[in-house]
């Protein structure tokens, strides 16, 4: 639920810790190279309705309501390419609603693939900038243009992934010039914002709140509870009645719901003492050469994340060419809209937090954060974010001891595969394993799918493989007792010979003590595709 699993995130830390180290210890000269390419179909605008609320006269200055470029920099060493990344405006929502296995989604299948395709050794990461109403369903109603979700994360992938390779490898235009950063806080719970940003006067942001909106969900993308529509722009009797109560959910006070204008507010967590949520979100602007990153903490709609990239490149002045919207960056403060598509309450207007002018303020705190860069100066910091070590009371991860049937081990195979497997059947493997939130484990894998090679066994593929699913699952009528469940699509044309599954796991012990275990399938053959015998 709700509750801080400090064993959980004390694990996500150390491995961004480690992945940083990492990259430090390993600082080299270099030369970085910027491209840019459109992507066709990688993405659709799910609140049309919201887009077409912003004045005509602007939306006639683009081709349409996404945002198709991709910008991309190549990064080498003097032994050749050794990195990239890029940019690109597209909710990591293919595998959709309804998905319950855990999955890097398009963007994770289309970095797999690039380093897999582009070069040995090579790191390859597929970002995103501001996909607030963009989503990968083409369809709009949660499905597409796959047949099943898999599938549509597949194209979705193959889409931006034709593109990077393509401006990967004509990438020529090398950053050069100054390198800097300005980074600061904002206090988004009463912000004021001047007339030059608002065209409106002088305004002011909200403590945070959630929309009946926000509750819909976006429809487009598999949508939220039944009572609540997007859309809605007046309360309604049940709602904060019924609801309210069963979730404990207090009234805010008049003055934010004027303040959050025509967002009917379901709760303001800005409202609570301490705050349910962080007030103050940090902001970042990076210069590389004639690239600029403006690195936000939200999901800003396409022609939020437009005004924000117009109103920095016009503080910049000509000492950017490129100027990149880096989104979800360095914590998480909902989505960004217009003033007009605020108005609409849709899902994402509902889901913006701070108010019908949290664009608008973000818009001035990054002009000044830019002339304050092209001119040399520091920054005002801003307010620091409330230190909540210590505030928040961690649970102990609930996994209860494991059990087995009688007379199996951990690791022991529950269900082997059949003898022999052609291009494109399934293997399907079963292990008794335990339970996944015993030990949450980095720099390893759960699955190896291994080939014989003589005496010796080599990886052929493992869990971060698109080849490879695997699920635990427990049995209602067998406490404690869990299996890990591998699934193997042999690929088209594979590498023909004798193969195993193989499991490494954790088990807790009745007095609570973790243990690893590994097991193994028995073998079994694998055909080439020309193979007439399979």
């Amino acid at each position: 639920g709700m509750a801080f699993y400090p064993q959980h995130f004390d694990a996500i830390v150390q491995g961004i810790v480690d992945s940083i180290s990492l990259a430090h210890e390993d600082l080299q000269p270099g030369d970085i190279s910027v491209a840019t390419g459109t992507v066709e179909g990688a993405g659709a605008n799910r609140s049309a309705t919201a887009y077409l609320n912003n004045p005509e006269a602007e939306r006639a200055r683009y081709s349409g309501d996404t945002d198709t470029g991709m910008t991309l920099l190549k990064l080498a060493d003097a032994s050749g390419p050794i990195g990239m990344v890029n940019w690109f405006a597209s909710h990591p929502t293919a595998m959709n609603f309804f998905n319950r296995l855990i999955s890097g989604d398009h963007k994770g299948h289309a970095s797999a693939r690039f380093e897999a395709e582009v070069g040995s050794g090579l790191v390859a990461a597929f970002a995103q900038s501001n996909c607030g109403d963009i989503s990968p369903n083409l369809n709009l109603n949660n499905t597409g243009p796959g047949a099943d979700a898999f599938e549509t994360t597949q194209i979705i992938a193959e889409r931006q992934l034709e593109v990077a390779k393509s401006i990967f490898e004509k990438a020529s235009e090398k950053l050069g010039g100054p390198i800097g950063v300005r980074h600061a806080y904002m206090n988004l719970a009463n912000y004021t914002v001047s007339a030059e940003f608002t065209g409106a006067g002088e305004q002011h942001t909200c403590p945070s709140a959630y929309g009946y909106a926000f509750a819909a969900g976006s429809t487009e993308d598999g949508g939220g509870h039944p009572l609540f529509k997007e859309g809605m722009l007046a309360r309604n009797a049940m709602i904060d009645g019924t609801v309210k109560q069963q979730f404990k959910l207090p009234d805010p006070s008049d003055e934010c719901r004027a303040c959050q204008a025509e967002k009917v507010i379901l709760f303001a967590p800005g409202e609570m003492d301490p705050p349910g949520q962080s007030q103050i979100v940090p902001l970042t602007l990076a210069r590389i050469g004639q690239l600029t990153l403006v690195c936000v903490p939200a999901e800003f709609s396409t022609m939020a994340g437009r005004r924000l990239r117009e109103t920095v490149q016009k503080a910049l002045g000509d000492s950017s060419k490129h100027v990149v919207l880096v989104g979800y960056a360095n914590d998480y403060a909902g989505y960004v809209t217009t003033r007009e598509e605020y108005a609409t309450q849709q899902y994402e207007g509902g889901h913006t937090l701070f108010g019908p002018w949290t664009l608008a303020a973000y818009q001035q705190e990054f002009s000044r954060l830019a002339k304050a860069l092209v001119a040399g100066q520091p920054a005002e910091a801003g307010p620091l974010p409330v230190d909540m070590r210590g505030k928040v009371t961690g649970k102990p991860l609930e996994a209860p001891a494991d059990a087995l049937p009688a007379g199996a081990k951990f690791g022991d195979v529950a269900q082997q595969p059949e003898e022999k497997y052609g291009s494109g059947e399934t293997v399907k493997v079963a292990f008794w394993s335990g339970d996944p939130r015993n030990d949450f484990r980095t720099g390893n894998n759960y699955l190896r799918v291994e080939r014989k090679n003589g005496d010796q066994w080599v990886t052929a593929a493992t869990d971060d493989d698109w080849s490879t699913k695997c699920r635990w699952t427990h049995d209602a009528a067998a406490p404690g007792q869990s299996k890990f469940e591998v699934e193997w699509t042999i690929p088209a044309d594979p590498t023909p010979g004798v193969y195993r599954i193989a499991h490494d796991g954790n088990d807790k012990t009745a007095d609570g003590k973790v243990e690893r275990f590994s097991g193994v399938s028995k073998e079994f053959a694998v055909k080439s595709r020309d193979d007439k015998a399979n």
